[in-house]
């Protein structure tokens, strides 16, 4: 079997995102506590892109399983190569290799709640449950109208608050939830466009997701309530003085996003089925706005770093 068809099957894009988070929650225990350990990163980052690849092995399986991705690709579209239709990669060795996946990433879970303690255990589980559950019966969380936000949820927030913890040992300070709320909206921007694209065959098999949920209408609302929060979100952080305000440069990225979700924002689903190759492009370029994100990030904590009242 091809290697490079395997790398191709963990979906490498979409790593960035559990790379951003992991990375943010790891600069902020640098900026806020003066604490890094590189061994911990890489044991973190390494267990996250693991876990990320894992879900996203499991999740084509179990959507393979109910047809949507059949009937998906017959419609002629496509943003992503599946590992069993494209790739035609063995049904059993997928879903065998993402279990294998998500096994070790929770064992390295369990290392570092060995080294940190309870806090590191408790996010470990929820991300878990959320990972397994986003597709995987009974729970089937993307099937029911809610697996996106929890996705965002896991993605952004919890990822970045577990990576300060594991370099902190604190659990208390509300910093890195606050500034992971940035990456886990672009995750759930990402999701909202894959559910467009794929909104014919959801329908199909009865898979309810959130844009089936809420309807093409609403989803604008969505779109726009989420670009106005991630936005918020750095003029908070800011304000809170849990990034610098050099960050706030990063709102130069407004225009970006609205471009990216342009298609979403008319509010017709005729209108978005003709713009699909637009819409393609919203689920890949977040990822490479959320890593200009994190570049501006961190560069503000270094010149901040380096010149003090940048800080304040």
């Amino acid at each position: 079997m091809s290697i490079k068809n395997w790398l191709i099957s963990f979906s490498p894009t979409t790593l960035t995102s559990a790379f951003s988070s992991v990375t943010l929650g790891t600069a902020l225990a640098w900026y806020l506590n003066n604490k890094f350990n590189l061994i911990t990163y890489v044991i973190t980052l390494a267990a996250l892109l693991l876990a990320q690849a894992g879900v996203n092995l499991v999740h084509d399986y179990y959507d393979y399983l109910s047809g949507v991705d059949i009937l998906y690709r017959a419609s002629g579209f496509s943003h992503r190569p599946h590992p069993i239709i494209d790739l035609k990669l063995s049904p059993r060795d997928v879903i065998t290799v993402g279990y294998a996946f998500l096994a070790i990433a929770f064992m390295a879970g369990i290392y570092l709640f060995a080294l940190v303690g309870w806090p590191v255990l408790i996010l470990a589980m929820a991300g878990l449950i959320i990972g397994v559950g986003y597709s995987i019966p009974p729970l089937k969380f993307h099937y029911r109208g809610y697996g996106e936000l929890l996705a965002a949820l896991a993605m952004g927030p919890l990822i970045t608050w577990g990576s300060y913890i594991v370099q902190t040992g604190i659990y208390t300070n509300p910093a890195p939830l606050i500034v992971g709320i940035p990456n886990g909206l672009f995750t759930l921007l990402i999701l909202i466009g894959s559910g467009a694209l794929e909104i014919d065959a959801c329908r199909a098999v009865g898979k309810v997701t959130l844009v089936l949920l809420v309807g093409i209408r609403n989803t604008r609302y969505v779109v726009y309530a989420s670009i106005a929060l991630m936005y918020l979100a750095i003029v908070v952080s800011t304000l809170l003085h849990y990034l610098p305000y050099t960050s706030l440069v990063s709102l130069l990225l407004i225009p970006r996003t609205l471009k990216l979700a342009g298609p979403l924002l008319s509010g017709d689903e005729r209108v978005v089925r003709s713009r699909w190759r637009e819409l393609r492009n919203l689920w890949a370029g977040p990822f490479s706005v959320r890593l200009i994100l994190l570049i501006i990030f961190i560069t503000s904590m270094i010149i901040a770093r380096i010149y003090p009242p940048l800080s304040i």
